[in-house]
């Protein structure tokens, strides 16, 4: 088995290692070639990021390189986990495209810092802001680097979408660094959500930060023991974990239309969940209750004061977002509703958006679906060819 080549960047330097993880595991098993990166952003977080390198072979032209970004509770994995035959990785690997899967910080293989432990509450104190405006640019920079390319091409799915819409709401600068971008099951406003979980959650945020502080969890839904000796193992019918596979299973063939291959769950269940901060819940949260797409509200004037300026939370400027962006929704995904995308699109006025709408896919279907690869996927992939 091949081991997986580490590039550590620590501050200006470049140290070399070997490492050998399971989304390596995982990519190597479908007959890919996997490296390991390690990316370190300007608040000190040191990220892990995967890329699966185009195929070696003469026939392959040279590409701009693809950015796969996952959702909340996922990871890399996400991408990977339903194998050579469906997985957008994959899909995009067979094609000639240079494959690169960030973790965001906080996930199983991202949990490093310059000065922090993950064991230290400070090491949890951020949302999916940070995420967008701190790990996306370092990754971003960090694939252009190493491919001596100026644009890539950016898939997100879910969290993934609301990171993008951060940085470039932020960094508006960062538009030239993108090709092509597609937005899967995209979130922004939450308004609308059918989620009954979620609506529970945003219904009572006090109670909930203060049940999270007596408890003191600043990290939630962290890879187990059990979760990381592999999803085959959790969802053997002689053990009582197969009660978890049996009820994801159940709840995901109650919320899609399509054909379910019930092998998928013990591979998603290798690397998912992955681990989030309780700011990324709470802020999410937030989206829920106000109707708007806007930053981390501290619930206190003084505070949002002293953090922005302002007694309440700026919301993001997506007038600065200038690109061509595919959204791509499901009419049965009870997180990324239909009146919510579309509020989406009207904001975005400054770019030119082609919506979507997937019948009969849910929240997931955009990364397990076996007919993703048909039904969304090949669009992608000739939107970025032609591009090329």
């Amino acid at each position: 088995m091949r081991v997986c080549l580490v590039y550590m960047i620590l501050g200006y330097g470049l140290q070399f290692a070997f490492s050998l993880d399971a989304i390596c595991r995982i990519v190597q098993r479908n007959r890919a070639e996997c490296e390991v990166h390690r990316v370190q952003t300007v608040d000190g977080y040191q990220l892990t990021v995967q890329r699966i390198p185009p195929p070696r072979n003469q026939s392959c032209p040279t590409l701009q390189p693809f950015v796969l970004m996952h959702g909340l509770i996922g990871s890399a994995g996400d991408f990977v986990a339903a194998g050579r035959a469906s997985a957008l990785a994959f899909q995009l690997h067979a094609r000639c495209f240079d494959v690169w899967l960030p973790n965001a910080r906080g996930t199983t293989e991202s949990r490093r810092h310059r000065t922090l432990s993950a064991r230290q509450p400070a090491f949890w104190d951020f949302s999916w802001h940070e995420i967008g405006v701190y790990d996306l640019p370092a990754i971003v920079e960090h694939v252009l680097a190493v491919t001596g390319q100026r644009q890539l091409h950016y898939v997100g799915h879910s969290q993934g979408t609301t990171v993008l819409l951060v940085l470039l709401a932020q960094r508006p600068d960062f538009n030239a660094r993108f090709a092509s971008v597609a937005l899967l099951a995209p979130i922004a406003y939450l308004q609308h959500l059918s989620s009954p979980p979620l609506r529970l959650l945003a219904s009572d945020p006090a109670g909930v930060t203060l049940l999270l502080n007596q408890l003191g969890l600043h990290e939630l839904l962290p890879a187990t023991p059990l979760s990381q000796v592999g999803g085959q193992f959790i969802c053997s019918p002689a053990l009582p974990t197969y009660a978890l596979c049996t009820l994801l299973t159940s709840l995901y063939v109650g919320f899609s239309e399509y054909p379910l291959d019930r092998s998928i769950f013990p591979r998603i269940l290798e690397t998912t969940p992955a681990g989030i901060s309780r700011g990324q819940l709470l802020h999410f949260g937030q989206l829920i209750n106000s109707g708007k797409f806007q930053q981390y509200d501290y619930s206190s004037a003084r505070l949002n004061s002293l953090r922005y300026g302002q007694a309440t939370p700026p919301t993001y400027q997506l007038e600065n977002v200038r690109l061509n962006l595919m959204l791509f929704y499901g009419n049965r995904d009870a997180l990324s509703s239909r009146r919510d995308v579309q509020h989406l699109v009207r904001e975005l006025r400054n770019s030119r958006v082609k919506l979507y709408q997937v019948r009969g896919y849910n929240h997931i279907d955009f990364l397990y679906a076996t007919t993703a690869p048909q039904m969304i996927y090949e669009r992608i992939i000739q939107h970025a060819r032609h591009i090329n």
